[in-house]
Formats: structure tokens, C-alpha cells, sequence
């Protein structure tokens, strides 16, 4: 995506947006968490985005990848990504970050900057900071156990950690004041550092948590736990789903496929420690 395709870039704002929807408004409301480390092009630095997409209950129980978009059939067609929220943040400032507090809403210099962009379909939402556009163009929903587990999308626009006062000061400070932009694929988001050097610099997926809650059209959430709360599927940096929790930092419920991986892993590493030669404690005490 070139820059010159962009529109101005957004600056990081020291927005006051409210509350997170704790309940959805809009029928169909799917939303994701991410939340992964930058990676060595830009140490100590995190980002953290937030998305809310609507589709339809017929949508939702589809199978598979679903086309999106005018003209092209299919129960996802009407889908649409409605809001992005973004956050650089210093990681050695700032722990993981919930979206159901409204500090995470906050920018806090120079230890990290908040962007919102929303659809003109949500104009007046108060979260928004008044940046509303046509900025999205999501291309494909992938639907597994009638829960949204992956989108493709672009984002049109960049975004600029500086602050907006002086144009100069980078916000967060371990972003270097670079410009970065987000794109989406079915696997995960994919955030670029556009003036790098060498750039553009993709993010590492390491490390990658990906959280996305599915509700019904009338607004229920479609899985919930034995206590009412909304259960949402948790993936791994290549888009697997590993399991069912209620927050991207909760512990989860692995799904079968994912139970069989982390069987497979944990099978894996117990071999390599037989062909060592060392015990099982002392190999979990020298890991990372």
C-alpha cells in the first residue's frame, strides 16, 4: 500500500472516548483484540488495536473464508468493519491492555499514544474523536464453529506517534516518532513501520495474541460461560484457534484442534528433553 494512497495521516490524540461498549448496540457485533510486541526494529515497543465488525447471524454460521462486499453474494456480504482503535506503548511502561477500561482510551505521553478512526456509519459516537471516513475495506470474514475468527482488511490510512502539539516529540517515546500502518489478514493484523530504516518494517507476529467475541443479532453474545459472561475464541500468531476464554488475557478452554496442538507441543518438548539427557525441571527452569 503506498503512502501517497493514504490520507493524512492521523496523529496520536490525548482522547477522552468513554466507555467501552461492555454490551453491544449494533446487531451482529463481532469484536477483536490484539496485542503483540513491535519486535527488534523498534525495541521496548508495543502495540495493542481494538476492531468492532457487524455481521449477520447468517453470516456467522457460515463455514469457512466468506467474501465480503457489494456484488459479491454470500451470507457476509453486508459485513463491515465499523471502528479500528490503536495503541503504541512503551512496553516497558505498560502492561497488556484491557479494552474494557477507558484508559486504555487514553493517550498518556510519552509512554503511549491512543488513535481512533471510525466509520461515518458511527458519526457522533463519542469514542471516536471525531475522526469518522470510509477508512476500511474488509474483503473477507474466515468463520469457524460459528465464531469470526479472522478478517482481511485494509486500513486507509497511516498513523503518526508524534505529538500533535509539536509535531516533533515521539509519542511513545520507544516509537522514534515513525509512521506506521495496519493491514489485516485472515491469519492476523500486520503493523508497519513506514520510514524505518530499510522500511517498510513488518511487526513480528511473535509472541501474537488474538482474541475475537461473536454476538447474535439481538445482541447476545453466542457462547457464554457457566456464569453469563461473553466467551470469545483465542488464536495463536498464524490465525489457529487454540481455545475459548472471556478476555484476550484470560486463561482458556482449549477447542479439540487446539487441545491436539498443545498435546503436540508438549510431547515435542518433552522428547527433546529425553534426547538431551536433562530433567524435565530443569529444562521448564531454563526456558525463556
Amino acid at each position: 500500500m503506498s503512502l501517497k494512497s493514504l490520507p493524512a495521516a492521523l496523529k496520536t490524540a490525548a482522547l477522552s472516548l468513554g466507555l467501552l461498549l461492555q454490551a453491544p448496540v449494533h446487531a451482529g457485533l463481532i469484536s477483536g483484540s490484539w496485542d503483540p510486541e513491535f519486535g527488534p526494529a523498534l525495541p521496548h515497543l508495543s502495540w495493542s488495536a481494538y476492531a468492532e465488525l457487524t455481521a449477520s447471524d447468517d453470516c456467522t454460521a457460515a463455514v469457512g473464508d466468506q467474501t465480503v462486499g457489494a456484488g459479491t453474494g454470500g451470507p457476509c456480504a453486508d459485513a463491515r468493519v465499523n471502528a479500528l482503535f490503536l495503541q503504541l506503548y512503551n512496553t516497558t511502561s505498560f502492561g497488556a491492555l484491557d479494552w474494557g477500561l477507558p484508559s486504555s482510551y487514553s493517550s498518556s505521553p510519552p509512554h503511549s499514544a491512543t488513535f481512533a478512526i471510525c466509520d461515518t456509519n458511527l458519526y457522533g459516537d463519542s469514542r471516536c474523536g471525531g475522526n469518522f471516513w470510509n477508512y476500511f475495506s474488509l474483503s473477507a470474514l474466515r468463520i469457524e464453529g460459528g465464531s469470526v475468527v479472522g478478517l482481511q482488511a485494509t486500513v486507509n490510512t497511516s498513523f503518526l506517534a508524534q505529538d500533535p502539539g509539536t509535531g516533533t516529540d515521539p509519542w511513545p517515546s520507544s516509537s522514534l516518532g515513525k509512521l506506521f500502518s495496519l493491514k489485516f489478514t485472515l491469519e492476523g493484523p500486520e503493523l508497519y513501520c513506514q520510514d524505518c530504516t530499510g522500511g517498510p518494517i513488518k511487526s513480528s507476529s511473535e509472541g501474537l495474541r488474538q482474541f475475537l467475541v461473536t454476538y447474535k443479532d439481538n445482541g447476545q453474545a453466542k457462547f457464554t460461560d457457566s456464569t453469563g459472561k461473553a466467551l470469545g475464541v483465542v488464536l495463536d500468531d498464524k490465525g489457529q484457534v487454540l481455545g475459548r476464554a472471556t478476555s484476550i488475557n484470560a486463561q482458556f478452554v482449549p477447542e479439540p484442534g487446539g487441545l491436539a496442538l498443545v498435546l503436540a507441543a508438549l510431547g515435542a518438548a518433552a522428547l527433546a528433553r529425553r534426547r538431551r539427557g536433562l530433567p524435565a525441571t530443569a529444562a521448564r527452569r531454563h526456558a525463556p
